[in-house]
């Protein structure tokens, strides 16, 4: 995953409210036995938490790509467009020299993830104007150079998200689930009878003849769907008939998606329509406080930054060890959103590149979301070690969604000074040893 380097424009200290360690007469019933602190742990390091506008995210040859509008009542409007190419079924095929254009259909195949209220809506499909490059790094943001023209056969035909809905070939056959879009039958007579016919010759001479399409959502707020664009039925089918010695027959060539297609997502943000006052204001500043709440939202929305300021202190404490280390980040359930499933943290070289933590290797790091408890629970036990020991600088550290490149999911989490009650604050629990 590539995560571009951030602006850090505001710092606001805040710090953690100490937890009260259960005593003799049965205060350890009083909570449950995890959030229980025993004389060798503490949660009171000091934490300054701040929501970060996400810069661009890199997007490119994902395992999906997403497509569509949301107006989510917290963080605000999301739109969701890709770009891709397309390839040949084979080198140099063989077209009739007379024949006739039934459908040309965009294919999309679904990979089971929506989000937000599905509704109907308008979609736009142009042609690039330059082809994509495979060993270029795509981000959200990377610009493209596109034609006026929509490619779409009826602009005004409306479609609606559906990634239950199997696709019937013919008769009994069916296929995955896919949004099936009519695009103008020129399109495949261009494909068939090229001026040049060499531009048939191969994939490249093709790619470099049609750069490929960019699909976008109209304005209508419609969900945003996932799509699995690599899978044989993503493509853009043309189906055709010709005189077959006297005998008119159909068929269809395909120009699929391939793994060797350049692709990616595109996403822009309207922090200003966000439902909360405070969460406007990343339309006009790159970090906010989060010492109360922070935020946390998947296709380059924000992110969470959180420092340590005081973490070497440890330092100078003789003879104590952190055996280990967990950040524990509560958040809010939502019933609309599902909150990420997982989420990663990263922490800031010198060189200002986001790096995973050395705890995310040995796969005991964790990250995933706990639905009973409504946490996140983060065990960096080796980054700590590592900057007590100055192998590591004391960085600030990022927390993102785990899907960020492909979901538009998000999350609302419980920043270090959000309660008086300790359990429900973000919190870093070191158990020590002596």
């Amino acid at each position: 995953m590539r995560l571009s380097q951030v602006l850090v424009l505001l710092l606001l200290v805040v710090g953690f409210i100490s937890c009260q360690k259960p005593g003799d007469l049965n205060a350890g019933d009083l909570q449950p036995s995890e959030d229980v602190l025993f004389p060798n742990q503490t949660d009171t390091l000091s934490i300054k938490a701040h929501v970060v506008k996400e810069d661009t995210l890199g997007t490119d040859e994902l395992s999906a790509c997403l497509l569509g509008t949301y107006n989510d009542e917290v963080f605000g409007k999301v739109i969701c467009s890709f770009a891709t190419e397309f390839a040949l079924s084979g080198e140099n095929p063989d077209f009739p020299l007379t024949y006739e254009i039934d459908s040309v259909v965009l294919c999309l195949t679904y990979n089971g993830y929506t989000y937000g209220p599905i509704s109907s809506g308008t979609i736009v499909v142009n042609p690039l104007t330059q082809p994509l490059d495979m060993d270029s790094n795509y981000t959200s943001g990377s610009s493209l150079s596109i034609s006026n023209e929509n490619l779409v056969l009826n602009p005004e035909q409306t479609y609606v998200f559906n990634p239950n809905n199997y696709f019937y070939s013919s008769g009994t056959d069916s296929l995955l689930p896919q949004l099936r879009i009519q695009l103008q039958h020129q399109l495949g007579n261009s494909f068939f009878s090229p001026d040049n016919p060499n531009v048939l010759a191969n994939d490249a001479s093709f790619q470099e003849y049609f750069p490929g399409v960019s699909v976008s959502p109209g304005i209508d707020p419609m969900g945003v769907a996932a799509f699995n664009l690599t899978n044989i039925n993503s493509k853009i089918a043309v189906y055709y008939r010709y005189d077959n010695n006297g005998v008119q027959d159909t068929t269809f060539y395909d120009f699929p998606i391939t793994s060797e297609c350049a692709r990616f997502s595109k996403f822009k943000h309207f922090p200003q329509l966000a439902s909360q006052p405070y969460l406007q204001n990343l339309f006009v500043t790159d970090t906010l406080d989060g010492s109360a709440l922070t935020f946390v939202q998947a296709a380059a929305g924000t992110k969470t930054k959180i420092n340590l300021p005081h973490l070497l202190d440890f330092q100078t404490a003789e003879g104590r060890i952190v055996n280990k280390a967990e950040l524990i980040i509560p958040f809010e359930y939502d019933s609309h959103m599902p909150a990420p499933s997982t989420l990663f943290i990263f922490y800031k070289d010198a060189d200002g590149v986001l790096q995973a933590l050395p705890d995310q290797f040995n796969g005991v790091i964790g990250g995933g979301r706990n639905d009973d408890t409504h946490e996140y629970r983060l065990v960096i036990t080796q980054y700590i070690q590592k900057v007590l020991a100055g192998t590591l600088e004391n960085q600030d550290l990022y927390v993102v969604a785990g899907s960020a490149g492909v979901s538009v999911n998000r999350v609302v989490l419980h920043g270090p000074n959000y309660s008086a009650i300790q359990n429900e604050n973000m919190r870093l629990v070191l158990t020590l040893s002596n």
